[in-house]
């Protein structure tokens, strides 16, 4: 964002209009996209080590894919599969990763909280997050998955995102609080219409493995500028999800859609912030993240 005082609108997030429908199909076309990448990758790693690495992540909100390490062991304190409100992890060298080389140097922006931690992706934007949290290796892919019948071990993304930091469970091994990173919409360059096929994707994250489908409300849009483009804002406040011991029964999930020069289509900011239990994040700091929101390059 182009200057720190841009915070969500307080009065209107989940009483505001809400957007248009997305047109038929919406969303769905990005994620069978993903899975074709997430299988190709995965066959290409099978073929050259013959094992693939894929660890599970407990409740973030996001049903995060997040983090690359080496193990296949399920996650959780009830030791099951995550739900689609839950993390878990994809391959690096997946197209969405990308490599070191491809994200600059952090660095602190005009907006910068003192003490807080840059992130940079590969899609030529930044944030910053609270001091406590982990910022990924340019590397790192995170993301939602739900169960399915023709997905990698029985599980399909729903979406992933690079340039990405957590807060993880202090509660809950290997789960997080929060998730934020940059995904593409390169099929579009209609930022309205990007936050309109990220938010048709909000339901699907959090709902559970058992089938239960929370109601999501979405705020009016609000418009803004990332350096110099024009950007909008929604948050969808998700209400009746399925509740654990490391997920509460509700979220915030906010969606910024913005255009860099260079980038295909729009870029994504998307923070995930499940609420109702210990150690929940204050929608303030998704608000102050938002407005550290800028580009680089």
């Amino acid at each position: 964002m182009s200057h720190p005082n841009h915070e969500w609108d307080r009065g209107t997030p989940y009483g505001g209009p809400p957007l248009p429908p997305p047109p038929p199909g919406g969303g769905s076309g990005r994620s069978l996209i993903i899975l074709t990448v997430v299988l190709t990758v995965l066959l290409a790693v099978i073929a050259a080590v013959g094992v693939v690495a894929y660890q599970q992540f407990g409740p973030g909100g996001d049903t995060s894919t997040a983090a690359a390490t080496t193990t296949s062991s399920p996650a959780g304190p009830s030791d099951t599969r995550p739900s689609a409100a839950e993390s878990s992890s994809v391959d690096p060298s997946s197209p969405e990763s990308g490599d070191s080389e491809q994200c600059p140097t952090p660095s602190a922006g005009p907006a910068t909280p003192t003490g807080w931690k840059s992130v940079t992706g590969k899609r030529g934007l930044a944030y910053d997050v609270p001091p406590s949290w982990t910022v990924k290796p340019c590397g790192t892919v995170i993301g939602w998955e739900k169960k399915c019948t023709d997905g990698p071990f029985g599980f399909c993304p729903i979406r992933t995102m690079s340039g990405a930091a957590t807060l993880e469970s202090t509660a809950c091994p290997k789960s997080t609080l929060a998730d934020a990173g940059l995904p593409g919409a390169s099929d579009t360059s209609d930022i309205m219409q990007a936050v309109r096929d990220e938010s048709a994707l909000v339901a699907d994250i959090y709902t559970s493995d058992s089938g239960r489908v929370p109601r999501v409300q979405l705020s009016a849009p609000r418009r803004f500028t990332v350096g110099g483009a024009e950007a909008v804002q929604v948050v969808a406040s998700v209400t009746g999800v399925e509740t654990s011991p490391c997920q509460g029964p509700t979220a915030l999930h906010s969606m910024v859609a913005t255009t860099v020069p260079g980038q295909p289509g729009s870029v994504m900011f998307v923070i995930a912030l499940p609420q109702g239990m210990a150690g929940a994040v204050a929608p303030s700091i998704g608000d102050q993240m938002v407005a550290t929101l800028r580009r680089i390059g």
